[in-house]
């Protein structure tokens, strides 16, 4: 019954769809007549209503226009081109159409064709001419092409060209960045100068939104966007952390700069789940990951922030979606590019660790403390200073024995590009080679990309998108983990340990030896090939109606080895063994197929624009993984499985599948391009959900007014724009693992029969069928304000209330249960924020800049959570997720009667030097109830701003990127001395006592070789600020004059030499990262500074 009532329900739904958009098509109306009756009007008036009425964009210059008078006209359904004639005759104006832009010119001098020698009737000659701007200053660097040829060149530094082989008829394209774009036929003209305008009136850039583009004056929702030029100016190394402080609400975080396994993590609008909080990416169209994608293909990336622009994707969209659009070939412009760099690393800050006399000496200050004798005589740190016995009084620098390398970088871009009325193309190949700062450790990735479109009918276009590449990562490991070991241990290992004995054997320290583990040891080689493929095909079905079909495939293979060697050591004569060497391989396949049916709606009639989309989708995952395990091989040499043991041998291997279907629809109106209306919905059914809970629907709604359409508001000439835009939506999210509704049993698991085992299998995990999606509702308020046309300032702000309900969590059981605790729909989460944007452009003779500013602001908050904990880390209702839980410090104890007459911890002896906890309630003691939030690693403010200045063939840019209020914890043993065993330049500020008093206070506690008081009770003194301001990159650019490259058949070059991470402003402790993963202090791969020189060249 459920089946048959949803059946009808979507029937009608989509009979009704359709039905509408049939008679929309039935409709006969003219959208290229005119009617005007206006007296006593500006001229911009009067090509606003043409603007309505068409969908042309005008392009003109306001001190061009306001010179003239105003005038009266009365055109009734007049074509466009003669409603023009009529509105400019008599005027020192002129008008040009490209595409659908009209282009106002004044008559005598845009072109100027200058007397010269004429073109033969039909054979190619010369043109020759500059390119100005509309102040007459030389555009350098201007584009100009002849369409449908091969045939172009760029002006030099004074804005001169000259083009040879122009066709007599030929139809001649001129363009330079940020203006707008100008055609002319070369008739019987051997010299052209040529005006171009900026563009600041009828912006008309096109955003990706789903399963499609809008205008970005027409959204209504919020959705933020990064151009690929944006993206490669940073010189990235990945992908994901290039978009990193360019989007207010998009925080990214980069707590390694490990070449490969960089750990970025991005969150939309907060985290709004107890679960997987990132957002879905897609890339043309396809799920997929960025980091496969190389940044010089990259055209564009849009990021939809609210439930209206993300809804149209349902059930993976909750954590908002990243739109990725890669660049394709165009029209009449066949050019080769090659695009490369290379660079050098250097760690961003790295602790000061003391040497080995003054180590010797804090370490037995810490045993005095505690009233134990000093570890180190007078002799033993006279020698250690002295350096006379490096193998029994070593002063080892293990930092300098480990970070040995330079990280040298190189990146290679070619690609190839082009195209014609029927057919275009984009070809690209990347290579790029990053080497670590430690030995062995690389990074490389091969791409390549053929982008194809062709329109093999009127009626009918086809295309293909298809990418591959292959990513390798080598990284040396320790005996314990996959490689994080290393600056641990080098933040562990005391200075008085020696690397090496005097005969060359490998000394160790507890856990053996990080050098060791590089020079000698194993290492961790993973491979990850990846293939991106789609097909697809439209059809104009009518007037405005098409039908698009799309096919797809994402496949990686995943191919991970992971070779342990056995190590000798030998240390004050005892002979020790890491081993034995082991090898473990692991395959994993995961593929998703998918096909989507598209079909598009978009007409204009009079003042009303009708946009409609029906689709369905079904995407269909799979996941396999095998692994194998040996150990026990008769040398470190060998790496294949083959020449290890039998005896304790393992292997093992798993799969998933998954299938979502999918049917989803949208519909836009536009009234007098004013009044904005849009509606969205999907409908998911996922197979992670069992039968009758399997299906969620997902609606949204939002609305623009753009007040300055109105007719109140066209003498107000410096708003260029104003648009009030709401949204309200609902979300889901299915990213829960698979197969939990299911009763698991779980093998191995086995019993004990009189003496005898036997083999069994129980229930692990205890299950939930009627577990369902995660709903999330947002509401959404923004306006977007444009001023002062040529002196352009932009704003944008948006405030945000994004509700998730029946989170899925895991709820209280008794003990006697016997199982871990189910998950449930149980749990609720609320974000709210406001984010802002300022863009500011302008140019004064040849020297143009702009400036972009954005910041946001995002309060977490829990609202319904069943299973509460209360540790270091705080998971309530009424507290942001995840939120650092401990004592407030308010100060040392000065002596230890002081200390003794205070309330402490039961069982934890205090004294003079110790911190002192506060009693939050007043109750003569300091126990668990004492604890309160003391910060969260998720930043509540993110903001970023990016500089860019020219001048003729120079270019510099800067690029800023900053968090605050945000928290981190230094790994104890990076932060607190002597545990158990080193001690860094920090640990000098501490406060010393003699006879029960401080005689000197610093900023740590007294120094203690055993700590349980200061340091084993996380407090407000070790929650640390880590708000940073950073300069993300900078980057000064030279392009090449056309002289110099012309005989060379280069059209353009331009070299350049970056910086990334250069400097960071911070109160973070010195020698640590602000950025670093909470509570590892610099146990992981440090981040790095990256410097760069490279070159830009267009063939």
């Amino acid at each position: 019954m459920r089946r048959f009532y949803f059946k009808r329900h979507v029937m009608k739904f989509f009979t009704g769809i359709l039905l509408f958009l049939c008679l929309q098509v039935s409709m006969e109306v003219s959208a290229q007549n005119v009617t005007i009756s206006e007296k006593n009007t500006t001229m911009e008036k009067l090509f606003r209503y043409i603007e309505k009425q068409t969908g042309y964009v005008f392009f003109f210059d306001h001190k061009m226009i306001d010179k003239v008078p105003r005038l009266s006209v009365d055109l009734k359904n007049v074509p466009l081109e003669k409603a023009l004639e009529s509105i400019l005759k008599n005027q020192p104006l002129s008008y040009s159409i490209v595409g659908k832009n009209i282009v106002i010119k004044q008559k005598e001098e845009t072109p100027t064709y200058l007397p010269a020698r004429s073109l033969d009737q039909d054979t190619a000659g010369r043109i020759s001419g500059k390119v100005t701007d509309d102040n007459g200053e030389p555009l350098p660097g201007a584009s100009i092409v002849v369409k449908g040829t091969t045939v172009r060149t760029v002006t030099d530094a004074g804005g001169n060209y000259q083009l040879s082989g122009v066709p007599r008829n030929g139809t001649i394209l001129f363009t330079f960045v940020g203006m707008i774009p100008q055609e002319f036929v070369a008739g019987g003209n051997a010299v052209m100068n040529i005006k171009l305008q900026r563009s600041t009136v009828g912006l008309d850039e096109v955003v990706a939104i789903g399963y499609g583009t809008q205008k970005k004056v027409n959204l209504t929702g919020a959705v933020g966007t990064v151009s690929g030029k944006d993206l490669i100016a940073n010189v990235p190394t990945n992908t994901v952390a290039a978009l990193q402080g360019r989007l207010p609400g998009v925080t990214i975080t980069q707590p390694s700069g490990q070449p490969g396994d960089e750990g970025v993590n991005i969150l939309i609008r907060g985290i709004g789940t107890m679960n997987y909080a990132g957002p879905m990416i897609l890339v043309d169209g396809l799920e997929s990951r960025m980091d496969n994608v190389s940044p010089g293909d990259i055209e564009s990336v849009s990021v939809l922030k609210d439930a209206s622009s993300a809804a149209i994707y349902g059930s993976r969209a909750a954590n908002g979606v990243i739109l990725v659009t890669t660049k394709r070939g165009k029209n009449g412009v066949s050019e080769i590019n090659y695009r490369g760099f290379t660079g050098w690393q250097a760690t961003t800050n790295l602790p000061d660790h003391l040497p080995s006399h003054e180590y010797a000496e804090l370490y037995n200050e810490a045993n005095r403390n505690q009233g134990l004798p000093p570890r180190y005589s007078n002799d033993d740190i006279a020698k250690y200073k002295s350096g006379i016995d490096p193998y029994n009084f070593p002063n080892t620098d293990w930092q300098d024995l480990l970070i040995t390398e330079s990280g040298a970088t190189q990146d290679h871009n070619l690609s190839f590009s082009g195209g014609n009325n029927i057919t275009s193309y984009r070809v690209s190949f990347e290579y790029f080679n990053q080497k670590g700062l430690i030995k062995g450790s690389t990074h490389k990735r091969y791409n390549a990309r053929i982008n194809l479109d062709s329109k093999v009918k009127e009626w009918l276009t086809v295309g293909t998108n298809i990418s591959l590449s292959r990513n390798n990562v080598i990284y040396p490991i320790s005996p314990f983990s996959g490689g994080e070991e290393f600056f641990r241990q080098i933040n562990f290992i005391p200075p008085t340990i020696s690397n090496k004995n005097a005969d060359g054997t490998w000394n160790r320290y507890t856990d053996g030896n990080p050098i060791a583990w590089v020079d000698a040891g194993g290492f961790r080689n993973g491979t990850n090939s990846h293939l991106l493929g789609s097909v697809f095909g439209e059809l104009t079905l009518l007037k405005g109606l098409t039908l698009k079909g799309v096919a797809g495939v994402n496949y990686d293979l995943g191919d991970n080895k992971r070779h342990v060697k056995t190590i000798d050591y030998y240390s004050n004569g005892v002979h020790t063994v890491d081993g034995p060497n082991s090898v473990t391989d692991n395959i994993t396949r995961q593929q998703t197929i998918t096909l989507q049916s598209l079909l598009n709606y978009n007409r204009k009639f009079g003042k009303h624009a009708v946009k409609g989309l029906l689709g369905a989708s079904r995407e269909a995952y799979q996941f396999f993984t095998n692994e194998a395990f040996r150990k026990g091989f008769p040398s470190n040499d060998l790496d294949q499985l083959n020449g290890g043991s039998t005896e304790g041998m393992t292997n093992g291997g798993y799969a998933i599948e998954s299938r979502l279907g999918s049917i989803f629809g949208r519909a836009n109106y536009e009234f007098d391009n004013r009044y904005l209306l849009e509606l969205n919905m999907r409908r998911d059914a996922s197979s992670r959900f069992a039968r009758g809970y399997r299906v969620g629907w997902f609606p949204s709604l939002s609305a623009g007014w753009r007040v300055t359409e109105e007719n109140f508001m066209q003498g107000v000439s410096w708003i260029d724009n104003l648009k009030l835009r709401g949204s309200w939506g609902q979300l889901g999210n299915n990213n829960i693992g698979d197969y939990t509704y299911f009763q698991r049993v779980k093998l191995g698991q086995n019993y004990n029969f009189g003496g005898i085992v036997a083999n069994g299998a129980a229930t692990a995990l205890a299950s939930n069928a009627i577990i369902s999606w995660e709903k999330t509702t947002e509401l959404d308020l923004g306006f977007d304000l444009d001023l002062f046309r040529n002196k352009l300032l932009s704003i944008s702000a948006d405030y945000y209330d994004r509700y998730t309900d029946d989170i899925l969590s895991s709820v209280p059981v008794s003990m006697i249960f016997g199982l871990p605790a189910p998950i449930t729909n149980a749990g609720a989460m609320r974000n709210k924020g406001v984010e802002l944007l300022l863009e500011h452009n302008h140019s004064i003779g040849a020297f143009q800049y702009s400036v972009a500013l954005n910041g946001a602001f995002n309060k977490n908050k829990v609202e319904r959570y069943k299973n509460p904990s209360k540790g270091n880390m705080i998971y309530a209702e009424g507290e942001a997720w995840g939120s650092y839980y401990g004592y407030e410090a308010i100060g040392i104890y000065q002596t230890d009667a002081e200390a003794a007459a205070s309330p402490h911890l039961a069982g934890v002896p205090v004294y003079a030097g110790d911190l002192i906890f506060k009693d939050k309630n007043k109750d003569g003691k300091i126990d668990g109830d004492d604890r309160i939030v003391l910060g969260n690693t998720i930043p509540e403010f993110t903001y970023g701003a990016n500089i860019n200045l020219s001048y003729k063939g120079f270019d510099l840019s800067a690029f800023f990127q900053g968090a605050s209020k945000v928290n981190r914890v230094i790994g104890a043993e990076s932060f607190w001395a002597f545990d158990p065993n080193n001690g860094l330049r920090m640990h000098l500020d501490r406060t010393i006592v003699e006879n029960g008093k401080v005689v000197k206070n610093g900023y740590y506690p007294r120094i203690l070789i055993t700590d349980k008081h200061n340091k084993e009770n996380l407090s407000s003194f070790s929650v640390l600020n880590a708000s940073y301001l950073r300069l993300k990159t900078a980057q000064i650019g030279y392009t090449i004059p056309t002289a110099l490259l012309k005989k060379a058949g280069i059209t353009r070059a331009r070299v350049y030499a970056s910086g990334q991470n250069l400097l960071t402003f911070t109160k973070f402790p010195s020698g640590f990262d602000p950025e670093l993963l909470s509570g590892s202090g610099n146990g992981t791969y440090p981040q790095v500074k990256f410097y760069t020189v490279g070159i830009d060249v267009t063939f």
